[in-house]
C-alpha cells in the first residue's frame, strides 16, 4: 500500500507504523534487552495488574484479580531513589515516582493502561496498576510494590520503547499474589 503524501511529504498512518523498519526491529531490540535480565542486572519483575471490586466501584466489596500481564523483556526501572517510605498512622507508606524505560515496542498504549485482551476498558469497579517485585537474595517471597499510572505511556519510536511514569501506592497485594482484604 503506498504511503499517504501531503505536499510531497509522507503522512504518518497506522499502516505505515505497522510496516515500518522500527516495528520490524522490535524483536531484535527485545532480545538485546533480555540480556540484562539473563545477566541478573534486572533482579525484579514488572507486572500490570487489573482487579475488580465486587461492590461495583473501587474500594467497595471484595477485590479479585482479573488478569496479570508480565511485562517482558524486563524493563529498566529508573529513579527508585525518589521513592521514600514514610510512617503514617496506618503504618509505613511508600511515596514517589518511578519510570519504566525500555518497555517493549510490541505493547500498545491500550495494553499498558489495562485494556483487557478482549478490548474492554477498565470500568468503575476496576483498578489498574503496576507491580514491581524486587527479589530477595535469600530466595524467599518478596513484597510486590504497587504503582499507579501517573501519566499516559509515551512511545519513543527512535528507541523502539515505551516510557511509563508510575506513582507509588499504599495498597499492595500479598506476597502470594492475593489482594489484601
Amino acid at each position: 500500500m503506498p504511503s499517504e503524501k501531503v505536499d510531497g511529504y509522507t503522512v504518518a498512518t497506522p499502516e505505515l507504523l505497522k510496516n515500518s523498519l522500527s516495528q520490524q526491529l522490535v524483536p531484535v531490540v527485545d532480545a538485546a534487552r533480555d540480556i540484562a535480565t539473563q545477566l541478573g542486572a534486572r533482579p525484579y519483575r514488572v507486572r500490570l495488574v487489573r482487579t475488580r471490586w465486587s461492590g461495583n466501584r473501587r474500594g467497595v466489596g471484595i477485590e479479585s484479580v482479573l488478569f496479570v500481564m508480565e511485562i517482558v523483556p524486563t524493563p529498566k526501572v529508573i529513579d527508585l531513589n525518589t521513592v521514600a517510605e514514610i510512617v503514617t498512622p496506618i503504618g509505613p507508606t511508600e511515596i514517589g515516582l518511578v519510570q519504566l524505560q525500555q518497555v517493549s515496542g510490541r505493547y500498545t498504549e491500550d495494553m499498558l493502561v489495562g485494556v483487557d485482551p478482549n478490548g474492554n476498558i477498565p470500568g468503575d469497579a476496576d483498578e489498574v496498576y503496576y507491580e514491581i517485585e524486587f527479589f530477595r537474595r535469600d530466595g524467599k517471597p518478596s513484597d510486590k510494590h504497587r504503582f499507579a499510572i501517573a501519566a499516559l505511556p509515551y512511545y519513543n519510536a527512535t528507541k523502539v520503547q515505551w516510557n511509563v511514569t508510575l506513582d507509588a501506592q499504599v495498597e499492595k497485594r500479598r506476597r502470594d499474589g492475593r489482594p489484601k482484604p
